[in-house]
């Protein structure tokens, strides 16, 4: 839906399944027959037919977008990038691997040099609002690409400290046109929204 629409990037969650299969879920649980179960526990054959894989998706929707991951399981950061260079056409160069973990997602930069790096920071204000410049300067320093806050974290001189570091600031749980126009105007490069209606009308009129 979002791409037709000209939604140019989506997020989601992955996990490795017991056959080393990447797939788009957002709990690390399923329901299944006789109760709930880790994915990381069943079989990519065995998962109910609306979880898609990675590369469901990549055949369904085409190469030509940008996918941002939240890895959740970090063993599924490997196969991720695997399954993207072998989508060819550009992929692994839109992919967009996240974790709240600024050295796990630092050691992803060995896994290829075309993808990108997102540090997604939830507790952001608690531990980071002092010391804000030195923060992003680590990141540089990992040669992580974006920070990524929940867009209440965000802010003028978040946004500053980001793009004098190179590093691009991203908003997470964006709902309001209210909030979406702010984040525009402090200057943040991308926001994540599933109203991708609001989402359009806002930087169409920018």
């Amino acid at each position: 839906f979002a791409r037709s629409l000209g939604i140019r990037g989506v997020e989601t969650d992955v996990w490795l399944t017991r056959d080393g299969q990447p797939v788009l879920h957002h709990d690390a649980r399923v329901r299944m027959p006789g109760g709930r179960r880790r994915i990381a526990e069943v079989a990519r054959a065995d998962l109910p037919t609306h979880i898609p894989s990675l590369e469901d998706l990549y055949a369904q929707c085409g190469t030509d977008m940008e996918i941002a991951m939240d890895v959740l399981d970090p063993a599924a950061a490997l196969p991720v990038v695997r399954t993207a260079v072998s989508a060819g056409n550009g992929a692994v160069s839109r992919l967009w691997l996240c974790s709240p973990n600024v050295e796990m997602v630092a050691s992803w930069r060995n896994l290829h040099a075309e993808i990108h790096l997102v540090h997604s920071d939830r507790e952001w204000n608690r531990k980071h609002r002092s010391d804000m410049g030195a923060h992003v300067r680590l990141l540089r320093e990992h040669r992580i690409d974006v920070l990524n806050l929940q867009h209440r974290s965000c802010s003028p001189a978040v946004a500053d400290a980001c793009h004098e570091q190179r590093i691009a600031l991203f908003a997470w749980g964006v709902a309001r046109v209210a909030t979406m126009q702010r984040l525009l105007r402090m200057g943040v490069d991308g926001m994540m929204s599933d109203h991708v209606d609001r989402l359009l009308r806002v930087i169409g009129a920018a």
